[in-house]
């Protein structure tokens, strides 16, 4: 059976602890485990021995299971209570990333803003946030009970999408809301754009606040010194890191770190996690985020100066071609944006006759090039350390091909309208609408006025148009029926066919 913790243990970082980043303590535990692992009378059920399927043994590019062991008998670190080589490894990634403390995730970072959220609210209390956070934001509101107070969007001219948020705008949500318990921002968004963190740190600790930080895309920033800093290094109290996306840990590791500035209780993070994280931590997981940290503690900046330099060759090289442009330092001081992560390669396709989504298709189907994501005018792809000469070259490649193809004459207004002004009216509380069952599902053609129960959430980049709570307008409608016509996806509807939308039943 599973251990349950009896003492929760959070990651502390003490003054007699001196960190040796060439050590992988939890995964060097698991390697002696593994070595002398006795016959098993307990899960899983593989137990170590049995072979997967041959498709799953190709998939795997070998027998995974050996590795996939589990905490018997304290026969491992435990992830909700870790005592011995994950608490070690925990402490070395509070090091490394210049942290007070470290919890490893194993929900990736959308359990990292849940328990961030969580950790420092309760119910009916009010967070300021922007409302271009990623969903399990919202996620995190719904299980708080929490009152989002709304950082209205500013629209970037060219980019059309809201990238960043001003220390101004803040400011003045705080005087009008003095019960605020916290700030939560994305820095930096899929686009790699940041705020002014350090400013806004300041002002969030002036006014007694927590600043929480969903830095997913920017776990890697802190291991170089061309790159813009870490929200970890400028204080904010809680950071998510998805180490999985930039670094080279497994889909669906992450981190979540700590700051000891008086506004959090560390004590309630290390309880809300095992309430969102599985009681049977993946040991496989866990070792990537441990071996990570280690390469990058030892190699990040070698690593990470290969990647500015690929990612400017890159940069330079989509500037020449005909049609298309590549976004860079000119980003820098327009619309609130404070730095800009040079590893995000924000390529406009539209110039060229392309939606973001017809080129993300043709990359991938023509010339095997898979992009991160793709919005209505650019493809947004991302250079990290495991990319080459030769990857560059081939995507290079491929844009270069793009821009030959004929394509009819450019309609610029196709490619340029923008989500809604305006915040959308709220009815109800998040939580309420979301949790409600009074509910009925109708057209979504007939849902203007009415009050949703569920989000529509244009992905990627996964940023809300409406949550549950709010009422539907004419407006929200036609820009829905613009991005659906464009290639987008909508999700968070429980209608996957996006004909039909649940709404609240008066």
């Amino acid at each position: 059976m599973e251990l349950e913790p009896d003492i929760i243990s959070p990651t502390v970082v003490s003054a007699t602890f001196t960190p040796d980043q060439t050590r992988m303590p939890f995964l060097e535990s698991l390697m002696v485990e593994k070595a002398h692992r006795p016959i098993s009378f307990h899960m899983p059920g593989h137990k170590g021995t049995k072979a997967p399927h041959s498709l799953l043994l190709e998939y795997f590019g070998g027998d995974l299971h050996p590795a996939d062991l589990v905490e018997i008998n304290k026969n491992i670190d435990y992830l909700h209570s870790p005592r011995g080589a994950l608490l070690e490894a925990q402490k070395l990634a509070a090091a490394a990333y210049n942290a007070d403390h470290t919890f490893f995730l194993i929900n990736g970072s959308t359990v990292g803003n849940m328990a961030a959220i969580m950790g420092v609210t309760a119910s009916n209390q009010k967070i300021i946030m922007s409302r271009a956070s990623h969903r399990s934001v919202y996620g995190g509101i719904v299980l708080s009970g929490a009152i989002p107070v709304y950082i209205e969007p500013d629209y970037h001219p060219d980019i059309g999408f809201p990238l960043s948020v001003s220390v101004e705008a803040i400011e003045v949500l705080l005087k009008q809301h003095p019960d605020v318990v916290a700030i939560h921002l994305t820095s930096p968004n899929y686009y790699g754009v940041m705020p002014d963190i350090a400013a806004i740190c300041h002002l969030a600790h002036s006014h007694g606040v927590a600043l929480l930080v969903d830095e997913a895309h920017g776990s890697h920033l802190g291991f170089h010194s061309d790159l813009p800093q870490s929200a970890v290094s400028l204080r904010a109290d809680i950071i998510v890191h998805s180490t999985h996306k930039t670094q080279g840990s497994l889909t669906q590791s992450a981190m979540l770190h700590v700051n000891d500035n008086g506004f959090v209780n560390l004590a309630r993070i290390a309880q809300v996690l095992p309430l969102l994280q599985s009681s049977s931590p993946s040991s496989i997981l866990l070792a990537s985020l441990d071996a990570t940290r280690m390469q990058m503690a030892t190699e990040g900046r070698e690593r990470l100066s290969i990647v500015i330099a690929l990612a400017r060759k890159a940069r330079d090289a989509i500037r020449q071609m005909n049609g298309l442009w590549c976004y860079g330092d000119e980003l820098v001081g327009v619309n609130n944006i404070f730095a800009f992560d040079p590893s995000k390669l924000i390529i406009r396709v539209s110039d060229a006759g392309f939606s973001g989504f017809e080129a993300s298709s043709l990359l991938r189907h023509q010339y095997g090039i898979e992009v991160e994501f793709a919005d209505v005018k650019h493809v947004i792809c991302s250079i990290t350390i495991a990319d080459t000469e030769s990857t560059v070259d081939k995507l290079l490649d491929a844009l270069h091909s793009l821009t030959r193809q004929k394509r009819p004459i450019i309609d610029h207004d196709g490619f340029s309208i923008k989500p809604p002004d305006g915040l959308p009216l709220p009815a109800i509380n998040l939580r309420d609408a979301y949790l409600s069952t009074k509910t009925r599902t109708i057209p979504l053609n007939e849902a203007v006025g009415h009050i949703l129960v569920e989000n529509v959430i244009p992905y990627p980049p996964g940023v809300p148009l409406l949550v549950a709570g709010e009422i539907m307008e004419q407006r929200h409608l036609d820009y829905m029926r613009y991005l659906i016509d464009k290639g987008s996806t909508i999700i968070g509807m429980e209608d996957l066919s996006l004909q039909m939308i649940r709404i609240l039943d008066a």
